[in-house]
């Protein structure tokens, strides 16, 4: 039986928030499957890790492993990978839990924890927030590795910074939470802190004794370094006398149960995954999800993301009404999506291969143009935060809209070159690194109902508005009138539509 014409629309706005971009013929084997047993198919593919290839690259270059060889295996794994969902959430946690190259370990150290993420997407809360918190990838980003017990004498005392972030940005938020992620409020209408200060340095006690031996394995304890003895964080208590791995598994279990936790995580992934602005009840039914599967396990990840795709307002296409207002509004559903997320959708798009057999390349140069790129963020607090709102009617109306915290005018003119510079890739003899191939579009661009078709199928998954196919038809029209080039024309109107705001948003 044929799919209707919504159930085409759904699927392919899922594969937009669920991968990296849907390629030719993604919709109609995602509608054959059903989105159950799709969803079932990714949870269950084997990985497909970043070191190994970041690796392989590096010989092939005679080089020793750096950032082109990592983001060159992160744009084919993007690209190419078929557990393609794994990738996309790794992605998302990566803007979380945040590890940079911008003062921190090595290329090496940070493909590896990549693959951290990759390896725990799909699992459970607590073993992620531990194998991140074990990463030595972490630990020198966070200076968590060589914390050591206080010294009166030298006047040194327990490193806090991964104390601090852990509670902050990985765990619990600033905020205590209702169970609809709204701030709870005091008597006075005030934000209730959720940690103090002495929390903090209680938990930078706690954490003290980790060391590293390689990049490769998680942080040993180093029992001389401990602090032994009781500490007391967020009014639990710390027994005197126990070892570096049991006050680290008291202090995650302690964060994985505090009740905040579902609430802050379940927005992150939501904003980074699907839209800006969920509305409080599509926050509460994730975090109900986070908090029990339906079997009694709390943090099942992969439930976790199911619960994310699949719910009712994401079908419905319904955001936060505007001032936070109970209700909803249609207007405010979507995202702007990030920039490598709008190259990774039109290189898929366009089917991209690699003109070198050996190895892929960083081709778009993509922290330089993008001003982000995998692992490369400014600070622990990512490339943008996740409420930032640029100023005027998003932020008049109390909305959010993060990715524009890094689209300035300069942005996107690098971005839009970049772009411009993939559509001239079609010629494999003359292109270094990337190519496609458009023949399709050659054979049709002089025949504008099938052209404008071939343009809605691969590079809008069937989603062009007929505002936009009407004025593709326009430049078609005054292009002709003006004896211009069938390459001319390929490459005009591909460069308008991946610049229009349907290309550039995510619904």
């Amino acid at each position: 039986m044929a799919s209707s014409i919504y159930e085409t629309e759904q699927a392919a706005k899922f594969l937009y928030r669920a991968t990296f971009g849907p390629k030719l013929g993604d919709v109609e084997s995602f509608l054959n499957m059903g989105q159950e047993a799709w969803l079932n198919d990714q949870f269950t593919r084997n990985w497909r890790l970043h070191r190994p290839l970041t690796e392989q690259y590096a010989k092939a270059s005679n080089d020793n492993i750096n950032e082109n060889a990592r983001l060159s295996a992160w744009w084919n794994r993007s690209l190419t990978a078929g557990d393609q969902l794994r990738q996309r959430v790794a992605y998302a946690l990566s803007q979380i839990f945040v590890v940079s190259r911008s003062g921190g370990p090595n290329s090496e150290a940070m493909a590896e924890y990549y693959d951290v993420l990759i390896k725990h997407a799909f699992g459970n809360f607590r073993d992620l927030l531990e194998a991140v918190t074990l990463s030595p990838a972490m630990g020198k980003f966070l200076t968590l590795e060589g914390s050591r017990k206080a010294d009166a004498e030298k006047n040194t005392f327990p490193d806090e910074n991964y104390a601090r972030e852990v509670m902050q940005l990985f765990s619990l938020g600033l905020w205590q939470l209702q169970n609809n992620g709204m701030p709870k409020l005091d008597s006075q209408g005030n934000k209730e802190p959720t940690y103090t200060q002495q929390d903090v340095e209680e938990l930078a006690r706690v954490l003290t004794g980790w060391r590293r031996d390689t990049y490769f394995k998680p942080m040993y304890a180093d029992h001389r370094r401990h602090d032994f003895g009781e500490k007391r964080v967020l009014g639990q208590t710390f027994p005197e006398g126990q070892s570096p791995e049991q006050d680290l598994s008291q202090a995650l279990d302690l964060l994985f149960n505090h009740r905040n936790t579902p609430m802050f995580i379940s927005v992150l992934l939501i904003k980074r995954l699907t839209i800006s602005n969920p509305r409080r009840s599509y926050v509460q039914r994730v975090a109900d999800v986070f908090k029990n599967n339906g079997k009694g396990v709390r943090g099942d990840m992969a439930a976790v993301i199911r619960a994310i795709l699949l719910d009712q307002d994401i079908l419905d296409g319904k955001a936060m009404a505007d001032h936070q207002n109970h209700g909803s509004n249609g207007r405010n559903f979507g995202k702007v999506k990030e920039p490598v997320i709008a190259m990774a959708n039109l290189c898929r798009a366009f089917n991209v291969k690699s003109n070198d057999p050996n190895r892929w390349w960083d081709f778009p140069g993509t922290q330089s143009n993008f001003g982000q790129a995998p692992l490369r963020a400014p600070s622990v607090f990512n490339f943008y935060e996740p409420d930032y709102a640029p100023k005027g009617e998003i932020t008049d109306k109390q909305l959010s809209a993060p990715e524009f915290a890094i689209l300035s005018m300069d942005s996107m003119r690098r971005i839009s070159n970049r772009m411009w510079t993939l559509i001239l890739s079609h010629d494999s003899t003359k292109q270094k690194h990337w190519s496609w191939n458009r023949s399709q579009f050659e054979n049709r661009v002089n025949k504008p109902d099938e052209y404008i078709a071939l343009l809605n199928e691969r590079l809008f998954a069937g989603l062009m508005s007929a505002e936009l196919a009407g004025f593709v038809r326009q430049m078609l029209d005054e292009m002709s009138a003006a004896n211009r080039s069938e390459d001319r024309k390929i490459n005009d109107t591909l460069f308008a539509v991946q610049c229009s705001p349907e290309f550039r948003c995510q619904e």
